[in-house]
């Protein structure tokens, strides 16, 4: 009996700790706490679902164009898709942090309800396909990512993925990690109804754009050259150096073209303009070589790769960086155009559609 009960005892503490995690997420208290409103970009995708299913259905509808993407493909207008082209409605499925593989499950879904759209476009970057990125971004797989997704497709992830996965959906504290700096914060005169009235705000803003973030084209752009070069060195660092292209984010991204082609949705591969600071870094720096592979620059280690995949599916890749035709260079940091970029942007799109 007494073997039975210390076989019993760390079945008991594991079960103390899963119902003290969920404590802390009875009756909003997660609001002193949170340090992101990402999820509710994730959230909202997956209602959006449902918006884009039943419009596709509308005899008078307009054509349908699809953007998966980051956080650099978020602030665009449907106010500007309206009144420039309104024989089109956009539907943004970008969400912080977004790879091939969170594409892929949405589109998963796209075929089995059989969703389909006019177009879609597929934002990639080189940094998140970077297997050996300083800066670990597990966002889009603990956030974004059903467990059923994460079981089809275990081969594609690594054991410390999985193991990082399975604890942080178990234990949401261990996910969001609660800082002192900021419950305390938050207990001070109306800063919790502050963020609280955030958490609306953008719910409300994602609703009503359907999926984007717009955000006023008056934004200030980083206008001192200093200042972008500190960005752009600090992202090389974090994201870029040293580089080794992730065969799995390659398989998601091959997996998601291969889809939308049998689905026959037209699609384009779409890597999205970063700072001049950052595109001659990614196009002439030689990156620091892992074992034996041999040096080489991060562009030519990635495009290629990226335009072989999009002609493999009758898809094509639309360089905003080196092609010269997109001209705004105006940027918040070194990776994120300001949004006063984001018309030349959207014209940019239709322009590529109007060649297919």
């Amino acid at each position: 009996m007494k073997d039975r009960r210390i076989l019993l005892f760390p079945i008991l503490v594991l079960l103390s700790a899963f119902l003290l995690d969920k404590a802390f997420f009875v009756g909003h208290l997660e609001d002193y706490f949170l340090g992101t409103a990402s999820f509710k970009n994730y959230d909202h995708k997956i209602a959006m679902l449902d918006e884009l299913e039943d419009y596709l259905k509308k005899p008078d509808r307009k054509k349908v164009m699809i953007m998966f993407g980051n956080s650099r493909t978020m602030p665009f207008s449907n106010e500007y898709v309206e009144a420039h082209y309104p024989g089109w409605i956009l539907f943004n499925f970008s969400v912080p942090g977004g790879t091939s593989d969170y594409y892929l499950e949405m589109l998963e879904q796209f075929q089995k309800r059989s969703i389909r759209p006019d177009h879609v476009f597929l934002a990639v970057t080189p940094q998140g396909m970077n297997q050996s990125a300083r800066v670990s971004m597990d966002e889009v797989m603990v956030t974004g990512l059903s467990p059923g997704f994460v079981f089809r497709h275990a081969g594609h992830y690594s054991v410390d993925d999985i193991t990082n996965y399975i604890a942080k959906k178990t234990f949401l504290v261990y996910q969001y990690r609660p800082k002192l700096w900021v419950i305390r914060d938050r207990m001070k005169p109306g800063h919790l109804e502050q963020f609280r009235n955030f958490l609306v705000v953008l719910e409300d803003a994602l609703e009503k754009e359907r999926g984007s973030v717009p955000v006023k084209p008056d934004e200030k752009a980083v206008e001192s050259e200093e200042q972008m070069e500190v960005y752009a060195r600090s992202i090389w660092k974090d994201f870029f150096n040293p580089f080794v292209l992730s065969g799995d984010q390659v398989y998601f991204t091959d997996r998601a073209l291969n889809l939308l082609n049998t689905m026959q949705i037209p699609a384009d591969l779409l890597w999205v303009r970063v700072s001049e600071n950052l595109r001659k870094r990614i196009d002439t720096l030689e990156v620091a070589p892992l074992e034996r592979h041999q040096k080489t620059t991060v562009r030519k280690a990635w495009q290629p790769v990226m335009e072989a995949m999009a002609e493999k599916h009758n898809a094509r890749f639309l360089d905003m960086n080196y092609e010269g035709e997109f001209q705004c260079d105006k940027f918040t940091d070194a990776s994120h155009m300001s949004a006063i970029c984001f018309g030349e942007f959207t014209d940019y799109l239709m322009k590529s559609i109007e060649r297919r």
